[in-house]
């Protein structure tokens, strides 16, 4: 692979070539290292996330008897029936819960372009060293 180039111009690109094949050998390597790093990162995590999931089953749990002791309050402090007491509740918490949501995924989906860009900057540079790799000249 050290062979004497013909001229500077065939020096260079044979240098390019190497500087090209040592950079994609040390991206797949740091992916590699990525890849340890979350299944470590899932094998750490793993005790918190499973009582971060109990707390949430917890909560979700309680919200029924919220709503039923906030829609007896309302009943009690005002005229309306048990029946529309429990309506406004559900009905108000039925909104709280779309509009929560709505911004969610309107989040999550901003937040999904910028993988998109990400992904498609690689594939161009992916193609660049290819090409480089290769020898095309255009």
């Amino acid at each position: 692979m050290n062979q004497k180039p013909p001229n500077a111009y065939a020096g260079m690109r044979q240098s390019a070539s190497i500087l090209a094949q040592d950079a994609l050998r040390l991206a797949d390597l740091q992916l590699q290292l990525l890849g340890l790093d979350i299944g470590e990162f899932w094998q750490r995590a793993r005790f918190g996330l499973v009582f971060c999931v109990a707390g949430i089953a917890v909560m979700l749990g309680s919200l029924p008897v919220m709503f039923l002791a906030l829609a007896e309050w309302l009943q009690l402090n005002t005229t309306l029936t048990s029946a529309g007491s429990r309506g406004i509740v559900a009905g108000v918490a039925l909104i709280l819960a779309g509009l929560g949501l709505w911004i969610s995924v309107r989040h999550l989906t901003r937040a999904g372009e910028s993988l998109q860009r990400s992904q498609a900057e690689l594939r161009a540079n992916m193609a660049w060293l290819r090409s480089v790799l290769n020898g095309d000249d255009d």
